[in-house]
Parts: C-alpha cells; structure tokens; sequence
C-alpha cells in the first residue's frame, strides 16, 4: 500500500486561489463568455485527454478525477456519454475541481501513482484528513471562481433583485431575510454560469455577497 503520510497541501489564502483562478480564466478562456466551456479548455487548450469510464461514481462516489501522470481527466462513462445532458452542470462543475488540481497540485498528484480508480479511493481514505480536506477546498475554490466570476454574478444579482421589486409581493424579504431571497432565486441565478443552484448559493456566500442583495 502506498504511503500517504507524507502527502501535504500547500497553503494558499483565498485570496491566492481567487488570483489563480482568474489568471487561468484571462488565458484559456479570454473571450468571457458564459458558460465556461471546461471541455474544450481540457482538451483543446490544456490538451489533455478526457477518458469516460464505467463505474466511477458508483465505485468511488465521484464524477472525475485527474491522472497522477497529469495526461488527463478520467470522468463516469454514464454521467458523460448521458443523451440528455443531465448531467452537463455537474461535470461541468467536476471538470473544472480537476483542473483546479492540475493548476495548483502538480507537487501532489507527481508523487502518488493514481492510475485507476481503486488507487483514487485508497488515495481518498488513507490521505490526511485534515490535508485532504484542505486540498478538496483549494479545488472547490479554483472551480468556483473559475466558472462564476465575481463581477458577472454581482450583475445577475441586480438583475435578480430589480425582478423582485417590480413583482412587489416578496420585496420585503429584500430587507429582512436575504438568505430566503438568495435560495428563492437560486435556479435562474445559476444559468448563465451553467452551474447547480448548489454552487451558485455557495459562490454568494463565499464571495461576502449578500449585501448586493438590496
């Protein structure tokens, strides 16, 4: 078994990750346009290979993950080849954490030989918890601002609030209870970004955005 004992995670502020993310978005993604197309990136740009493969999510509980050699991206063959595109906001989400890792974990990923997914999962349960948790943040926080950048969310915001008040009849929770406002209109604030409505609520809060809620 390989030993994971000396597997650490780098620290990085968020305000470090942030950067990282929007100088990765200004260079293979300068044309801004939303939703951010994390295949073409990966493979046209990045040029790495994204290989479906049977059984992940059920083997290992997760949609993708990123080949130790840094080649590609092995993604669940059913959530990818999937005719009706159920699951496009998700592994859109899942392909920009891998490329997240690939950024800011090449130190990581050159010392763990993970070429299947059963060296992921022992990867998943024998790492640190307390580094690998740091590390699944660091990626969570690269794909979050990655995909919904700051200004552009701030301006769906507006647009969001300005449709409440001209509705009139929840404009009072505008002023007291903008969590209720936030969750209400969660499922159009996530489409131009082409994520859940899970990551849209958890961009709002971590980017201290709540008070653009007025």
């Amino acid at each position: 078994m390989t030993d994971y004992s000396f597997f650490k995670c780098k620290y990085l502020s968020k305000k470090d990750l942030r950067a990282e993310a929007e100088k990765f978005r200004e260079q293979y993604w300068p044309n801004g346009v939303l939703p951010v197309n994390m295949e073409e990136i990966i493979e046209a740009k990045l040029d790495l290979d994204i290989e479906p493969l049977h059984g992940i999510s059920e083997l290992i509980n997760i949609d993708a993950y990123l080949k130790s050699d840094l080649s590609g991206i092995v993604v669940d063959y059913k959530q990818y080849m999937d005719n009706e595109n159920r699951y496009e906001r998700r592994l859109r989400f899942s392909f920009a954490h891998e490329t997240g890792h690939y950024v800011l974990h090449d130190y990581i990923f050159n010392n763990f030989n993970i070429d299947n997914p059963k060296d992921y999962y022992d990867f998943i349960i024998n790492a640190p918890k307390e580094d690998y948790r740091y590390f699944e943040y660091q990626a969570n926080e690269f794909a979050g601002r990655l995909l919904v950048p700051k200004e552009e969310l701030i301006e769906v915001l507006g647009v969001a609030c300005d449709a409440i008040k001209e509705k009139g009849d929840e404009q009072f929770l505008i002023n007291t209870d903008k969590d209720i406002v936030l969750l209400g209109s969660a499922p159009k604030l996530c489409r131009p970004f082409g994520v859940s409505e899970e990551v849209i609520i958890r961009r709002v809060r971590e980017e201290g955005l709540l008070k653009h809620i007025k």
